[in-house]
């Protein structure tokens, strides 16, 4: 399973309240709504899952890079 990223979102007031009402009518936990509603907006608008910009990259990888591309280096060599 992947690990969760907390997202933050501001909500007028009004729907707000429209949302959580809504969720403690029918049974649902905010989050996990926000989660799914999430999801199936995304697999409607058919937008792919896009690993390469998404993926970690470790602190080694990222300084490597960035040595490489550094104006310094190139003026170097």
């Amino acid at each position: 399973m992947a690990v969760p990223t907390k997202i933050s979102v501001l909500v007028p007031d009004d729907e707000a309240r429209r949302f959580e009402a809504f969720c403690h009518e029918r049974g649902y936990k905010k989050s996990t709504l926000i989660v799914r509603l999430i999801k199936e907006h995304l697999d409607r608008e058919q937008y792919p899952f896009q690993a390469s910009l998404l993926a970690p990259v470790s602190a080694k990888e990222r300084d490597s890079e960035s040595v490489k591309k550094s104006p310094w280096n190139r003026m170097k060599k």
